[in-house]
């Protein structure tokens, strides 16, 4: 099991591909588990529990349904358990690095400087978790890095925009 977890750490440090994952349905499910219940329980300071636990859902078909799609365009649909495994479990990894800056931005007056840090870091974590996508992209694809890039920033926002528009905040509710 420490394998596993020192190969995806390996991916968050883009030093590991997919393809070094066991292609397993076992640590397919586990991982797409984990990312589920540690997403929905860091996204409580914005989403009450039901509507986060059925925007996360969302969120995982929609990514599915993309990664599924863009294998069986490319002819390689037997690449799709290590290639969402990868993806889950660097989300899991990403979910954990974010979450205490979510509650840092709930809990302090936007103006503190610790708020301000907090929205920093949290940018650099995005931007960090969509090049890794890219990475896992790249290889799963068989693309060039750029091209991987753009696809995975085009995943993001699409599978974001679908999640805000079907289920928005809170606040848009009322």
């Amino acid at each position: 099991m420490s394998s596993v977890l020192q190969l995806f750490v390996s991916l968050v440090r883009l030093r590991a591909r997919p393809q070094d994952l066991p292609a397993s349905d076992g640590l397919l499910l586990v991982c797409a588990i984990l990312l589920a219940v540690t997403t929905t329980l860091a996204l409580q300071p914005f989403y009450p529990l039901t509507i986060g636990s059925v925007r996360v859902g969302l969120d995982l078909l929609l990514q599915v349904i993309i990664v599924q799609g863009a294998l069986r365009v490319i002819g390689h649909p037997e690449r799709f358990r290590q290639t969402f495994t990868a993806i889950c479990g660097t989300g899991v990894i990403f979910t954990l690095l974010a979450w205490p800056l979510y509650t840092i931005l709930v809990d302090r007056d936007p103006s503190h400087p610790l708020a301000g840090a907090s929205v920093l870091l949290v940018l650099g974590i995005y931007v960090w978790a969509v090049a890794v996508l890219g990475h896992i992209l790249r290889h799963a694809l068989e693309v060039r890095m750029s091209a991987a890039l753009a696809f995975a920033l085009l995943y993001v926002v699409v599978t974001t925009a679908i999640g805000e528009t079907v289920l928005p905040p809170p606040e848009e509710i009322q």
